[in-house]
């Protein structure tokens, strides 16, 4: 008999077996999700009455000890945490019962809702009889809540005990349903795997069957066997035009061996082109990354310079737009070329003023320069955007005793720079993207869910590896005592 679906597409039959296997399936997965939704939801309740009141328990006892703590040592932390708790408690004291009842769990709920606010008032007179330095009060009312507090935590514990008597009870009958529902579960599972199963198989050995066939003259075409009969098919479907499209590929293959080497050839000439123009794009990208800079801190020193200008003398004025004019003459005259480690000393150190001008003695720059190094290549404008990234981010929140050194050393066969400071610390899975992000080659703005880091630094590190060809040339250090440290290790033979 003929199959009436031969002629279908492949598509076709499979959605056919799908959509059968699919329907059987929602059905038993939308009854088992309901199911198992209902007594998950009773489950999860059975303890959350115990688990609130746990919370307030907690607020609880470290509202009080954040007011024994400020009792006894009057500090600005303890009064801080003592509101903090204070208020949480006080919101969570508002869920349990504000009328007397014959229910003994809503009886315990009045008295502990009264205890609370009697606590928590005769807690803020202590504290604020402490905070007038009247002692006398502020026994008083520190006793009298001390003892409120006392009642409250045992009838906090005695209702505890009652609601898990309470809840135990209904995870019980919980768990009796939830093993119910999972035999329920494991049946209609079993069902749904063999009636799925069975129905996929009738559809796909109805379509997998011709691409036997296909497969076997596909293999010994792929063995350079190319005497193979053809398929002369008159299916309609896509298992017809693969066979028409295997009849015409092996009648034309053999004419097209010929032009895939001549194209092969092409294709090695395009490579060895293709390496030399990477060759030329990575001076180009090294000389293109060498060429920015950030704009924004040009219009900060030049608004810098405009404001000492208004309120100071024009010594001070003309000295300050001296250095600016050094700092932007370093710049514009080493577009893209490498520079001294005494040539970005002294340019470090006209940035130094500039920010000493903007900022005063927020930060202190500290330098121990090694000066058989001073005479060392790199790349220029390299030291001032890490201590422009140690202002900008790790001192962000520092307005006094901040401190940025700077070091320049021999040490074993490295000659080594860094540039560490004191401040917040660098996350680590920034550092770690920035340092993915320049060995890729990639450049832009990296932001993160923990904060922002400008290209500043990762053009700095791409710069570095580029011009020392070494990805380890750069590396980013937490430092024992806070802060970060930037350092660059140059091999010395590479700069004899």
């Amino acid at each position: 008999m003929k199959n009436p679906l031969k002629n279908l597409s492949i598509r076709t039959q499979l959605m056919a077996g799908v959509l059968a296997a699919f329907l059987v399936s929602i059905a038993i997965i939308l009854c088992l999700a309901a199911l198992f939704s209902r007594v998950m939801r009773q489950t999860g309740n059975s303890f959350q009455t115990n688990a609130d009141l746990d919370a307030f328990l907690t607020d609880i006892e470290k509202t009080e000890s954040a007011m024994e703590s400020y009792m006894k040592y009057r500090t600005f932390e303890s009064i801080d945490r003592y509101y903090h708790h204070e208020a949480a408690a006080e919101n969570e004291a508002e869920r349990f019962s504000k009328k007397p009842s014959d229910n003994d769990v809503f009886q315990k709920e009045y008295i502990i809702r009264s205890l609370s606010l009697s606590f928590f008032d005769l807690s803020g007179k202590a504290i604020a009889a402490r905070r007038a330095n009247n002692s006398r009060e502020a026994d008083l009312y520190y006793y009298k809540a001390l003892d409120c507090y006392s009642f409250l935590h045992e009838e906090i514990i005695q209702l505890n005990m009652a609601f898990f008597n309470m809840n135990a009870s209904n995870y019980t009958e919980s768990k009796a349903r939830a093993e119910q529902a999972l035999s329920r579960a494991v049946a209609a599972l079993i069902v749904l795997f063999i009636s799925s199963a069975l129905l996929l198989y009738i559809s796909i050995v109805g379509v997998t069957r011709p691409l036997s066939d296909i497969s076997n003259v596909a293999l010994k075409i792929a063995g350079r066997d190319f005497d193979v009969p053809l398929f002369n098919s008159e299916q309609k479907n896509e298992i017809g035009n693969i066979c028409r499209a295997f009849d015409s590929m092996i009648i034309s293959i053999r004419e097209y061996i010929s032009a895939i080497w001549e194209k092969a050839l092409k294709e090695n000439e395009l490579r060895e082109k293709e390496i030399e123009m990477r060759a030329l794009y990575i001076d180009a990208r090294l000389k293109a990354l060498q060429d920015q800079i950030q704009p924004h801190f040009l219009f900060n020193t030049l608004n810098t310079g405009a404001q000492l200008a208004m309120i100071e003398g024009a010594d001070k004025t003309c000295y300050f737009l001296e250095q600016v004019a050094d700092f932007l003459r370093y710049n514009i005259q080493h577009p893209g070329s490498d520079a001294s480690i005494g040539e970005e000393l002294g340019m470090l150190d006209n940035y130094i003023y500039i920010m000493k001008t903007r900022f005063g003695e927020r930060y202190q720059f500290e330098k121990d320069i090694d000066p058989t190094t001073l005479g060392i290549k790199i790349p220029n404008t390299i030291l001032q955007p890490l201590v422009e990234n140690c202002i900008k981010h790790g001192l962000k929140d520092i307005t006094e005793n901040g401190r940025i050194t700077i070091k320049s050393l021999r040490r074993d066969d490295f000659i080594v720079i860094e540039i560490s400071d004191n401040g917040k610390g660098f996350d680590e899975e920034i550092k770690n993207k920035i340092l993915k992000q320049a060995a890729a080659g990639s450049e832009g703005v990296l932001i993160s869910d923990k904060g922002h880091v400008s290209s500043g630094l990762i053009n700095v590190i791409s710069r570095l590896q580029i011009y020392f060809k070494d990805e380890k040339v750069f590396d980013i250090l937490k430092n024992q005592d806070g802060g970060t440290t930037f350092r660059i290790r140059i091999k010395a033979e590479e700069n004899v």
